[in-house]
């Protein structure tokens, strides 16, 4: 084992253990949830399970806010992106590509405002800056020449190339020592888990203002 899966590894069991930590510290954090997922039919084995996810998904959310992961990723790239700069680049190319929704679509200041969850000045002023920098430009939509639209530029295809790459080679590490096996049920039930929290969250955007009362 390469000395790098070793130091992952290490990570990983250091993040559980910190998890154990935290909710020996604190009992209160899942107080009477092993209760309320008993009676919602879960035994004990699933809802000591679901507790330990709970704890797994607070680390990975930590980080995620911090922006560690994706600063690992950075090092493996040449140009260099501040973490708004990052995140409003990420988005236009998601846009741009469709993901996470029907069809691909011309990205515009208000569409990047919804996806990286800022008002849309804050989105302005992150464009602007991506289109100084060169890896973003603004043209003409095709169906309303008076409406513009955003674009990625050839080095920002580039970066983003880079970018990918580099994720693959840190997410390479963190699955070597895995059996092939259970990399396709991780990636199944995961799916299935993002699926059902998608699916809860649209039902809750589907309720009535009015029928949200306590």
């Amino acid at each position: 084992m390469s000395p790098r899966i070793t130091e992952t590894a290490e990570t990983a069991e250091t993040a559980m253990t910190d998890v154990s930590k935290l909710r020996a510290f604190d009992p209160r954090i899942h107080a009477g949830i092993p209760q309320f997922l008993e009676g919602k039919g879960f035994s004990p084995e699933a809802s000591e399970a679901l507790l330990e996810l709970d704890m797994a998904l607070f680390q990975w959310r930590r980080m995620a806010e911090k922006g560690e992961f994706k600063g690992k990723v950075l090092e493996g790239v040449t140009e260099t992106l501040e973490p708004a700069l990052l995140q409003g680049l990420l988005s236009i190319a998601q846009l741009s590509a469709g993901i996470g929704r029907p069809d691909p679509v011309q990205p515009t200041i208000g569409m990047v405002a919804e996806v990286m969850a800022v008002d849309p000045s804050r989105a302005s002023r992150i464009v602007s800056e991506l289109v100084s920098r060169g890896f973003v430009e603004r043209r003409a939509a095709q169906e309303d020449a008076r409406r513009s639209v955003l674009a990625v530029t050839p080095k920002s295809r580039k970066f983003l190339g880079e970018f990918t790459l580099s994720k693959w080679r840190i997410l390479s590490e963190v699955f070597a020592g895995w059996e092939g096996e259970d990399i396709a049920t991780f990636s199944r039930l995961f799916a299935r888990y993002v699926s059902g929290i998608l699916a809860v969250v649209s039902e809750a955007k589907d309720v009535p203002s009015e029928a949200v009362k306590p």
